[in-house]
């Protein structure tokens, strides 16, 4: 559901190749000109369907006026890592509640277990701080929303908030089903009450445009008539000179222009170039690069990537700082970055199950550092501090990784 209302799409003939018989989408109203147009195009009938909201959703008039006011079922929003943590220790410092959070870069197994402690009404976990990734699947039971800002850093710079993402953010209070009937949503600062009431008034701006990566099939093709170029050089000219219909635009391809250029300088074919290329790997953060550049030197110098390679017996810890919690948070994803491969690659990438069973204990020691709160003592709690393990990293490889 985004905003104030659900809207679904139905299919009676397959879409993009998926092989089925109806296909629902759900999305804002403002998608459905562009959907429809895109379905003019490929000849799938469909059919839309218009829902409202089941619960209503009241926007404060006052903001929260300090955090003694900070009720059980409520979810302060904020949009950096850094900030989530100050705000839950600043709730907590003052005695009433205990705070879950729920961030992007948290393992998805993480990010569920806080929810669930969230929702549970015996849990001392009686409030929820938050990025926006509580839109991102999660069943909450939020009354309130309050945002702490109503801008955020995209990459490039900060900005307001837009009309959706107010709207996707303040709909996750009062769900329907849930055990708060009514949801409400204010701000922490006073002047962020008029953006927020006049977007929950306003229609979403329609959308014009989908966007599109380059396929293998395209880069194949264009490898054909050009066969010297690099993977860097035909991603860049795909972006630079591809003729796109009013519908489409050529999605960001920043970082697989980044990937590209650190694998056109191994012995490997198009195909394996065009899967790093792809991989879920986030090139911003060194641990996670560093991961993805040795497996992918590894597979071309051997053909064969172990993660024991990479992993050398020691001992796994909760993290007791907030720099350690990022590290282990970063291991995490260079463990999932080895699963993800080793579906792709499995004569390759042999030791999924090794892989999986890392990847469960990061999780579970992330968890019990937001269990301890990190800041307080530590708690009577099912994590053990200390983990025996094969696979901490070794101090020689933390210098690749």
């Amino acid at each position: 559901m985004l905003g104030c209302r659900t809207r679904g799409f139905s299919f009676t003939r397959a879409l993009l190749g998926i092989s089925t018989d109806e296909l629902h989408l759900c999305g804002d109203v403002s998608s459905v000109p562009l959907i429809q147009g895109i379905l003019k195009v490929t000849g799938d009938d469909f059919e839309v369907q218009y829902y409202e909201r089941l619960s209503p959703l009241v926007p404060l008039n006052v903001p929260l006026r300090s955090f003694s006011d900070i009720q059980t079922g409520d979810c302060i929003v904020t949009f950096s890592r850094r900030q989530i943590y100050k705000l839950k220790r600043q709730i907590e410092n003052g005695g009433k509640h205990l705070c879950s959070v729920v961030y992007g870069s948290l393992p998805p197994e993480t990010r569920t277990r806080q929810a669930t402690m969230f929702n549970d009404a015996t849990s001392e976990f009686d409030v929820l701080v938050a990025s926006d990734a509580i839109g991102m699947g999660l069943n909450l039971n939020i009354s309130r929303i309050i945002f702490s800002t109503l801008k955020k850093f995209d990459g490039i710079e900060e900005r307001d908030l837009t009309v959706p993402e107010i709207k996707q953010i303040a709909g996750r209070a009062g769900r329907f089903g849930s055990k708060f009937p009514d949801g409400e949503v204010t701000c922490m600062n006073v002047k962020d009450l008029p953006l927020l009431h006049s977007s929950l008034k306003s229609l979403s701006p329609v959308l014009e445009r989908a966007g599109l990566f380059p396929t293998f099939d395209l880069l194949f093709m264009h490898s054909r008539f050009h066969p010297t170029k690099s993977l860097y050089q035909m991603l860049e000219h795909f972006v630079d000179n591809a003729k796109l219909s009013s519908n489409y635009f050529i999605a960001d391809c920043e970082e697989m222009l980044k990937v590209a250029a650190i694998v056109d300088e191994l012995p490997l074919g198009l195909h394996d170039k065009y899967l790093f290329v792809i991989s879920p790997v986030d090139m911003n953060n060194d641990i996670s690069s560093q991961g993805l550049i040795q497996f992918a030197q590894t597979y071309a110098k051997k053909g064969i990537v172990r993660l024991r390679e990479i992993f050398t017996p020691g001992t796994l810890q909760v993290p007791k700082s907030h720099s350690a919690l990022k590290e282990l948070e970063s291991i995490y994803q260079v463990l999932d970055l080895y699963v993800w491969l080793s579906f792709r690659l499995e004569d390759s990438f042999l030791d999924r199950e090794l892989a999986l069973s890392q990847r469960a204990i990061c999780s579970m020691l992330i968890e019990g550092f937001l269990e301890r709160g990190g800041w307080r003592q530590p708690m009577a709690s099912s994590v053990p501090s200390r983990i025996s393990s094969n696979s901490l990293l070794s101090q020689s490889n933390k210098q690749d990784l």
